[in-house]
């Protein structure tokens, strides 16, 4: 059950950002970071968003995989807090 629920969550975040909004995809993609454990998932759906979206940007060097960069640093901080937060286990 819980791998569809983590299947589910994927595919509910590539449809949001494919249809609606890449930045409230990636958002929603580290919301399920909090809710499932170890969700490595969500660079995945930065990866997707990447390959929608991927444009150079002037302002970060010609950098291309920024959702990708930003899943995989929410990722890291938020296993990092998981880790400390009492009340989460």
């Amino acid at each position: 059950m819980r791998v569809l629920c983590r299947i589910l969550a994927v595919i509910v975040c590539c449809v949001v950002g494919a249809v609606w909004s890449p930045t409230v995809a990636c958002f929603l993609a580290l919301v399920f970071v909090f809710f499932f454990k170890r969700f490595l998932e969500a660079a995945l759906v930065g990866l997707f968003l990447d390959a929608l979206y991927a444009a150079p940007e002037p302002r970060w060097f010609e950098f291309q995989f920024i959702y990708t960069a930003t899943a995989l640093a929410g990722v890291l901080i938020i296993e990092i807090l998981k880790k400390r937060i009492r009340f989460y286990n």
